[in-house]
């Protein structure tokens, strides 16, 4: 664990909000559809994605189709031709979007938390104490974002593990795929090495793969979100990934 802390609390969530914002401006992510240079063109491109996320959502990627898409966002069939000149374009610019709202999301988040993650990163120094404060903290920002993300935004969570199962029939998607996890992983990294980890890359990994997983099974349970077994989890991992 390193001696002090002082600077670095103070600068966690501007580093957070430099990753999320660098990422999200650094031109990687590019739409392959028919460029628009008006307001009400982008504004129908914009709602041709949007229903087409509502269709992954309800019943996948592949139910993606002109058609289909045309129906969902009330617009004519030659719309979705205009803009996007094949399906592939139409499911690579859904996904493109779909990072993007995601990031911004998480980037909301992070902001959000600001009072609690630097009360927790104040908690720590070499005492069991402490420590165990720490991780009562953390785990109410862990709480918060996984219970968020089953309650409000289980759609999204939905599309996500669509896409990544069309990721593996579809090379193109990939590249994307790839930049939607390193959203997550650039604010957990700089997380982990202010809390004096010494391998804060494989923590975050591991950390960010961990949450997928109760996400995942938080979406397979029926009826109310039992939170219980969830919050029970996290405290345990949290403990694990903190005790240096």
């Amino acid at each position: 664990m390193e001696a002090t802390y002082s600077d670095e609390r103070n600068c966690v969530l501007t580093q957070v909000a430099q990753n999320e914002g660098a990422a999200l401006g650094n031109g990687t992510l590019k739409y392959q559809g028919r460029k628009t240079s008006r307001a009400n063109s982008e504004q129908r491109r914009r709602t041709i994605l949007e229903a087409a996320l509502r269709i992954v959502v309800r019943d996948g990627v592949r139910g993606v189709r002109h058609r289909a898409v045309a129906k969902e966002a009330q617009v004519p069939l030659s719309a979705t031709t205009y803009y996007f000149k094949d399906i592939s374009d139409l499911i690579t610019d859904t996904f493109t979007l779909f990072v993007e709202m995601g990031a911004e999301t998480f980037k909301a988040f992070w902001e959000e938390s600001d009072d609690q993650l630097q009360k927790a990163l104040a908690l720590l120094d070499d005492s069991n104490d402490s420590r165990g404060q720490f991780v009562d903290q953390m785990l109410v920002l862990a709480v918060d974002y996984v219970g968020n993300q089953l309650t409000e935004h289980r759609d999204y969570l939905i599309a996500e593990r669509a896409f990544q199962l069309e990721c593996l029939r579809n090379e193109n998607l990939r590249p994307i795929a790839f930049k939607h996890q390193t959203y997550l992983l650039n604010s957990l990294v700089s997380l982990f090495k202010r809390t004096g980890s010494s391998q804060p890359e494989t923590d975050a990994q591991l950390f960010a793969s961990f949450i997928a997983q109760v996400e995942y099974e938080g979406l397979l349970q029926k009826g109310g979100l039992d939170m219980a077994p969830i919050k029970q989890r996290l405290r345990r991992q949290i403990m694990l990934m903190f005790k240096h």
